[in-house]
């Protein structure tokens, strides 16, 4: 990848989705471009095409039209076998749900993407704990998620997601399960992550107030990225224009 370009990059992406004789179109022509090391949100109401443009960059979906790069590769005909790999080493995913594995304590569910990835077991152990450590559950290793809050699940899931040192983290809707004050500590860990690791952060997400925490703020209605704040968010506390340095 050359120095100026940047790491992600979507070019004309639509996505037609056919249910029985019915075609939706969730995304119609999305440009995008996200530098090594931004934190970008993209905010939109649900149906706007938040999950689905996530799915693109993440490749775990193929557009209809349009390419998709990641470090300067094209990944859009890339084979499953291709782009397992890159999600495994290149891409943390972080959902809504926390996707924990019930009878599992944090710290395997931690080791997990390393098993996968092939890190010796001692390796695994040892990187793991630190990662717990360092989304603040050093004292919660061996909880299952049953005996975790949604908040600390949401912190297992980070963890996990950071396990094989990815370039990208991606967010959908982090802090949807949460109440406020451990939304926003959820926002306030994503956003530490990125300014001390460099980790490339992108957050979709229906929440002004998660947005405001990124330093680059999107809008996407209709499956297009607009140009400017819709009507509907104007004058909403912490709203935001697209580019617009956040808080």
């Amino acid at each position: 990848m050359a120095g100026d370009e940047p790491l992600i990059k979507l070019m004309d992406v639509h996505k037609i989705y056919k249910l029985g004789e019915v075609k939706v179109h969730a995304l119609r022509g999305v440009n995008l471009e996200v530098k090594k090391g931004e934190f970008v949100a993209i905010v939109g109401p649900s149906g706007s095409g938040k999950s689905t443009l996530l799915n693109m960059i993440g490749a775990m979906d193929r557009p209809t039209k349009g390419k998709v790069f990641i470090e300067g590769r094209d990944i859009t005909n890339m084979s499953d076998k291709e782009r397992a790999a890159l999600r495994l080493h290149k891409i943390g995913f972080v959902f809504q749900q926390y996707y924990l594995i019930p009878w599992l304590p944090a710290i395997k569910s931690v080791e997990v993407p390393m098993m996968i990835a092939g890190v010796p077991p001692a390796e695994r152990r040892k990187k793991a704990e630190a990662l717990l450590r360092e989304v603040g559950l050093g004292d919660r290793m061996y909880h299952r998620p049953s005996e975790l809050s949604g908040g600390e699940q949401q912190r297992v899931a980070i963890a996990r997601a950071l396990a094989n040192d990815p370039e990208i983290l991606l967010a959908d809707e982090p802090t949807g399960n949460l109440d406020t004050k451990t939304g926003a500590e959820i926002v306030a860990l994503i956003r530490r992550l990125n300014e001390e690791r460099g980790v490339t952060c992108v957050v979709v997400t229906h929440d002004l107030e998660v947005a405001a925490a990124a330093k680059r703020v999107l809008y996407l209605r209709d499956g297009r990225i607009l140009p400017r704040a819709p009507p509907t968010m104007l004058g909403k506390e912490k709203a935001l224009r697209p580019g617009e340095e956040g808080g």
